[in-house]
């Protein structure tokens, strides 16, 4: 140990850094290997958002980057959407663009690794800037890094790779205030905020508040002086605007979302009892991404220890001391209290994935407890075994009262453990004699890193223990190859019909933005960034969906038809029962590609007198409005059975497109307990409607042997294709709740021949020809006979602009959603070309800032030269 230790010292930088690297590089390095995570195994590092939207947004950036297209739209973003707003908001990181180096088929990969290196790196800046706050290089600090690179909240969260660039830059923007606050230069600063808030805006918000809460501390400790506070709002306003290419296009695009709405909060509200707080420090603890308010806090059963040590030396460095310890129970407090998360959350509620704001508590606590682990041995006896006895008693304390459900028993053994070994050990360490002819180090030392390692190991077994992956890479990518020839032949469909913007959706689909993986349009989207125009129209019309997605799951054959899906994939395995709206196109393997018998083309025309046109298309610069429920989007008011029958009759179409079917009366329905079954009293296609959320999960079952398996209608309201079915079938729902005996579900029954006739009448009018469409265009021809409505498979957003023989044209909305202008009589060159709302601007910004940050680092570092030559005069 001495001779290493030795060594040390004469290699301290060079070593210490790369030390600060490596410990959680390759600690998460090896729990790859024994999680058997691709190359190690065929499990992979997918979980939740990772699995179903960032992957699939890689595939599609990967596309653009490799074949040198813009960046501004994604038409395979379910039905199209602004791409640059998903890149701001999960794809940002400069970083990202090395992925162009790797094949295709390691994307996931790619992806994978870089959250090993980003750990890696959270560990090295941690290391620089503790080794910056406390002027050494000291090997614990190593250690204690490792207590923030792999902490509870990374446990909870590392899947999340779109914040981890903003983790690893923290503590440099933390280090270059500290280096303002020393009169030094704010290039440090400036750099790593730029860097923050360029990669990720969102947590950044929460990394400026943590800032400035920082900021008014180290006033209060080391004394206010106006250059300083000069310093730190001119290089805080020109890092944020620095940033403003991507910010000021996402603040324009989630503006178009369903998020605008802000509403304070009213009233006061606490979230969790002091038990669940005290839980949260501990290890094992069941990380929480859903919808509880638990925060994924720990970091260490010494550093509670530690922070007693912390606080009961107050009378050390008082001011600082307080100072700090009032930060820690403030971010306490904002996990417990409302108003303060939603502050800390950008003034909004997150939906799930609480806390946010952790990483920060990490760190600070983080900090406090190495500070507090130098004086463990020069701390008063009263104090030092005082922090022992209170730590080792609230840690037993609260593992043995804390919920099952979040602490199991094998956690809490491996607590009590923990807990026993840290008082034995930190026992040891303070008692150990220093040796005469090496000071300092001796049994002193030894214990120091018993401690350290000990540490080390409780650290990575909960990381091992809490952040498992089950998802395997076989079963993820089991529809890849054959869906990707399967869309090769749609694509060779679409150039036949001239529709090359025509959507398919998948049955059963598991990843909700395969569409981005497979590289088709689609009727499915995940995403906060998500148009919120395509929202207010797929909710009108009965589709599942959120604030953040849509899903085709609510589709029937009108909106399909409305939406322009003209395909439906099959994978190995499952059934289509679309058989009377659908034909088998073309197979692979297992899997299918089934083609609509009605579809409409990419642009077509209608026709509808001066009442129905006022009703269905709404000028475009009402779009928000309609976002904002200002105004009532098209047919809005009633059901969404209502809704399509009503558009149907808009535009005269004989008979309904959906009509109520069955009853209690005449058998066809039944209720017994909490089931309920309708009947197909002859061959028909149905579909389901719950007016009222039911109280649990429903399974549907039908007694041909098929089954639908578990629908939430529980949480979404939304039309259920029970598909179509021969005479005498029964589908039978049945609720996971027992007490739920009264299921209030409609059934309905479509009607093919109106679907028919529609796209019969429509097609009969003219139509877009010669379509081609580029990365952020689409363009053709088209030769109007009379006047008329021109409409565009494609949903508005802010940055599209249309040309009608070359002139920009007003864009109207059909139906409020659908790209559309007035038409008149003779030939027409039609194109639409998609930029970012804001772009230009925020370019201009970002380059008069960078500029400024320039001449203003210039100068002020000519002022520090002026300053110090005068203080060597003076001296």
């Amino acid at each position: 140990m001495e001779s290493l230790i030795k060594y040390y010292k004469t290699h301290t930088k060079p070593l210490f850094y790369l030390t600060a690297f490596a410990l959680p590089f390759f600690a998460t390095l090896l729990l790859f290997a024994i999680r058997n995570i691709y190359p190690f195994g065929d499990i992979t590092f997918l979980k939740k958002d990772m699995y179903q939207q960032y992957t699939p947004f890689f595939y599609e950036f990967y596309r653009k980057v490799k074949h040198g297209e813009t960046l501004w739209y994604s038409w395979n973003a379910g039905l199209g959407t602004n791409f640059l707003a998903v890149i701001a908001y999960y794809l940002a990181s400069p970083l990202n663009f090395l992925i162009v180096l790797f094949p295709e088929k390691f994307i996931l990969e790619f992806m994978s690794y870089s959250v090993v290196i980003k750990t890696g790196l959270m560990g090295l800046t941690l290391s620089a800037y503790l080794s910056f706050h406390f002027k050494r290089y000291d090997p614990a600090m190593v250690f204690f890094s490792l207590c923030y690179s792999m902490s509870a909240f990374m446990a909870a969260y590392n899947w999340n790779i779109e914040w981890m660039d903003v983790l690893f830059i923290a503590p440099l923007t933390v280090l270059g205030l500290e280096k303002i606050m020393e009169d030094k230069s704010p290039l440090i600063y400036y750099l790593s905020l730029s860097y923050a808030i360029f990669t990720n805006y969102y947590l950044s918000i929460m990394l400026c508040i943590y800032l400035l809460l920082n900021f008014i501390i180290l006033n209060i400790i080391r004394g206010f002086r106006i250059s300083r506070l000069m310093n730190f709002s001119l290089f805080s306003l020109l890092s944020a605007a620095s940033s403003a290419v991507l910010i000021l296009p996402e603040y324009f695009a989630l503006k178009f979302t369903t998020f605008t709405n802000i509403r304070f909060p009213t009233e006061i509200k606490f979230y969790l009892s002091p038990l669940d707080i005290l839980t949260s420090h501990l290890p094992g603890v069941e990380p929480e991404t859903g919808l509880e308010h638990y925060p994924n806090i720990y970091c260490g059963l010494l550093l509670i220890f530690l922070i007693f040590l912390y606080a009961l030396n107050i009378r050390e460095r008082t001011k600082e001391r307080i100072c700090y310890l009032s930060l820690l129970l403030f971010f306490i407090l904002s996990f417990d209290i409302n108003i303060l998360n939603f502050i800390w959350h950008g003034l909004n509620y997150p939906d799930s994935l609480p806390a946010r704001q952790g990483y920060l508590y990490t760190l600070l606590l983080v900090t406090i407890a190495y500070d507090a682990f130098l004086t463990i041995r020069s701390s008063k006896q009263n104090l030092f075994f005082l922090s022992l006895a209170l730590s080792y008693v609230l840690i037993i304390v609260t593992a043995f009262f804390s919920d099952r459900e979040r602490m199991d028993d094998l956690a809490k053994i491996l607590t009590y453990i923990f807990a026993l070994v840290i008082i034995i050990l930190c026992l040891f360490y303070r008692s150990a004699p220093p040796k005469e002819h090496f000071p300092g180090n001796g049994q002193e030392l030894m214990f120091r890193y018993v401690i350290l390692f000990s540490l080390m190991l409780e650290i990575i077994l909960n990381m091992y223990y809490t952040n498992n992956r089950t998802v395997r890479r076989d079963d993820y990518f089991s529809k890849y190859e054959d869906f990707k020839i399967l869309n090769s032949e749609k694509i060779m469909a679409d150039i036949d019909d001239d529709s090359p913007l025509s959507r398919a959706d998948e049955v059963g689909r598991s990843v909700r933005n395969d569409s981005m993986m497979i590289d088709y349009p689609s009727l499915s989207f995940f995403s906060s960034t998500t148009n919120g125009l395509i929202i207010k129209y797929l909710n009108k019309y009965g589709f599942m969906n959120s604030r953040v997605f849509y899903l085709s799951d609510g589709a029937t054959a009108v909106t399909s038809l409305l939406s322009g899906q003209k395909f439906i994939f099959v994978p190995s395995g499952r059934l289509c029962t679309s058989d009377d709206i659908a034909a088998p196109y073309k197979h692979s393997n297992g899997a299918a590609l089934y083609e609509f018998n009605d579809f409409l083309p990419n642009g077509y025309v209608l026709r509808c007198n001066d009442l129905v046109r006022k009703k269905l298309f709404i000028p475009s610069e009402d779009a928000e409005k309609i976002i904002d429920s200002l105004i009532p989007s098209p047919n809005g008011e009633g059901s969404p059975i209502e809704a399509q029958n009503a558009l149907m009759h808009d535009f005269n179409i004989s008979g309904t497109a959906l009509m109520s079917y069955g009853s209690t009366e005449n058998g066809t329905v039944s209720r017994q307990g909490n089931s309920l079954t309708v009947n197909f009293s002859d061959a028909c296609h149905l579909y389901a409607y719950n007016r009222s959320k039911t109280k649990a999960e429903v399974k549907i079952n039908f007694s041909d042997g098929t089954s639908l398996g578990k629908v939430p209608i529980n949480k979404y309201r939304y039309l259920v294709d029970l598909g179509y079915r021969g005479k005498g079938t029964n589908a039978t729902f049945i609720s996971e709740d027992k007490d739920d005996t009264e299921l209030d579900i409609e059934f309905y029954r479509l009607n093919p021949s109106v679907i028919n006739s529609f796209t019969s009448s429509v097609n009969r009018s003219e139509r877009l020809r010669n379509i081609e469409i580029r990365d952020n265009e689409l363009e053709g021809n088209i030769d109007m006979k009379t006047p008329g409505d021109f409409i565009l498979s494609v949903p508005y957003e802010p940055g599209w602009t249309l040309f009608v023989d070359g002139k920009e044209s007003h864009i109207d909305l059909f139906d409020g959603l659908w790209i559309s202008t007035h038409l008149d009589k003779g030939k027409h060159d039609i194109r639409i070309s998609f930029f970012p709302k804001g772009l230009r601007t925020g370019a201009f910004i970002s380059l008069l800032s960078i500029i400024a940050a320039i001449l203003a680092l210039w100068y002020e570092g000519i002022l520090r030269k002026r300053k110090a030559r005068a203080a060597t005069m003076s001296s």
